[in-house]
């Protein structure tokens, strides 16, 4: 039976030890692997479409850090595979770490420039090569427990 398998990553780092991070190698192996069992890239909106190839893997990457791009969209072109990334549209492009309840932690230490957002030249970068960016809210708030009006505007903006 054919099927799509989506699989949710954050960054790509040589050494942050955060569970929000996948090394380069651990990225290429978990993939390759799924490629030489004949698995086909897709982007997220292929498969709610239901427009994505039969045995689909969808890679995609929540918060858009400049690793995604640095690291990990050379090893996807490697494998032909495009990606999916969602975006805090307030971080883009800052140089100041993002920063929200469970990564804030990481500010002020050694690996503060893992917080780093993407840019929106990266960005379009990303698009012409395949893949798709897709909307993480603005701030990353804990969305239950917004009001109305604020729960709008995170999602709209």
């Amino acid at each position: 039976m054919a099927h799509s398998l989506v699989l949710c990553y954050h960054a790509v780092s040589q050494d942050w030890p955060s569970p929000l991070a996948v090394s380069p190698e651990r990225l290429r192996e978990q993939l390759s692997s799924l490629v030489r069992r004949g698995y086909r890239g897709a982007t997220f909106a292929d498969v709610v479409r239901g427009t994505a190839p039969a045995n689909s893997v969808v890679v995609t990457f929540d918060d858009g850090c400049r690793s995604v791009v640095e690291l990990g969209l050379p090893i996807l072109a490697e494998l032909g595979l495009p990606g999916t990334v969602f975006v805090p549209t307030g971080f883009v492009g800052s140089q100041e770490p993002m920063s929200w309840a469970g990564i804030e932690d990481w500010t002020g230490t050694p690996h503060e420039d893992e917080l780093l957002c993407v840019g929106w030249d990266q960005l379009r970068g990303l698009l012409s090569e395949g893949w798709e960016v897709g909307s993480h809210t603005v701030s990353h708030p804990h969305l239950p427990g917004l009001e109305e009006e604020a729960l709008a505007a995170e999602l709209t903006e």
